[in-house]
């Protein structure tokens, strides 16, 4: 277990400044860590550059994927009451226009036998439309596009074909996370973003987290809009076209005490009215080398790295973001691990090296 340490606090801020500092294109960057006997949140760089705004550690920023736990955990809530089956077709719940050709693999079509754990753990087989170059070409030739969800997956139809067969493996896919809120949509009849402030964001005092491309904004700080989030020199934090692609897998803004304050009632089970609830989205199939996956929750197992520092470690598990941005949990020590580097073009993670530094307490 990690003791308070005078020099902890020090250390982690060092840590922050130069990942900051010592890259060219990482601009600002966040982090909290919090443990049963410490807790610690720092800030580095420019929060908006043009501005000469510093950041500061309340600041919002962008989430991206980390979103994707809080979308498992709405339809996990509609499983425990009752209203959708982990194993039912998720063509029950959609038009006969989304699903024709959703998944057509080696000349047959899958789509009816697709299912809500397929699109949670992804393991539909349904590509990813952020993977495609052209797809990724669209949202650059225009910033300004909204893109409705079904949009996302009629890309996807035409243009990237399924890797496997419905539970045939592993394949990570944001339109699977879009076809996972529109069933949530259909099943409440109410829009994503208000099905998300009525089963957990206002339940959790997660008041500044929202979705800007269809709520108002929720300042953390009066005054202060988000830090600005970056893909190398390009700014784009509210892009239209990113924010609603994203929509049910991304697409809100958050701060690390928001966050905090939600990894926290995971763990201690507040979600759900039934503890076993939360542990069915612990149905772990393999992702890469040293990750696992659940339902929205992605598990890392350091010991696996290769990394001597990591010798020891154990796991984290929560979920990170494009933006390296992360939210994790590591059950060793009973701590949690929230930050951001706002920036899209970067390599490594800041949680590994915190890791490590406490590691080494």
């Amino acid at each position: 277990m990690v003791r308070p340490d005078p020099g902890l606090s020090d250390r982690l801020q060092c840590l922050l400044d130069g990942w900051v500092t010592g890259r060219v294109n990482v601009r600002n960057g966040v982090l909290l860590v919090e443990g049963p006997e410490f807790k610690w949140k720092g800030a580095s760089g420019m929060a908006v550059p043009d501005r000469g705004l510093a950041m500061l550690p309340d600041d919002q920023f962008n989430i991206d994927s980390i979103a994707k736990p809080m979308t498992a955990m709405i339809v996990m809530k509609l499983v425990e009451a009752g209203e959708l089956g982990l194993d039912d077709g998720i063509g029950q719940y959609l038009p006969d226009s989304l699903m024709d050709g959703l998944h057509v693999y080696e000349g047959r079509s899958y789509s009816d036998e697709i299912t809500v754990r397929h699109l949670l753990s992804h393991t539909s087989g349904i590509a990813d439309d952020w993977a495609h170059p052209a797809f990724f070409e669209q949202i650059v030739m225009d910033p300004q596009r909204r893109w409705a969800p079904e949009e996302t997956i009629e890309f996807v139809k035409g243009h990237c074909p399924p890797a496997f067969p419905p539970g045939g493996g592993f394949k990570y896919s944001d339109p699977g996370y879009n076809l996972l809120g529109l069933t949530v949509e259909k099943l409440t009849g109410k829009a994503l973003h208000e099905v998300y402030r009525d089963l957990l964001l206002d339940p959790l005092g997660m008041d500044h987290t929202y979705r800007p491309s269809h709520e108002a904004a929720r300042p953390s700080i009066p005054g202060r809009g988000p830090s600005y989030r970056y893909l190398d020199d390009v700014e784009c934090t509210l892009l239209p076209a990113v924010m609603t692609a994203d929509w049910a897998g991304g697409g809100l803004l958050s701060t690390t005490e928001d966050l905090n304050r939600f990894l926290r009632a995971f763990v201690g089970n507040e979600i759900f009215r039934d503890p076993a609830t939360r542990d069915e989205m612990f149905q772990w199939v393999g992702s890469g080398p040293m990750t696992n996956y659940g339902f929205g929750i992605s598990r890392v197992l350091f010991d696996r790295s290769g990394d001597p520092r990591h010798v020891g470690l154990g796991e984290v598990w929560g979920h990170s973001g494009s933006s390296r941005n992360f939210m994790y949990y590591w059950p060793r020590e009973d701590t949690i691990l929230i930050g951001t580097l706002n920036q899209i073009d970067c390599e490594g993670n800041l949680y590994d090296d915190v890791a490590a530094i406490m590691n080494a307490i």
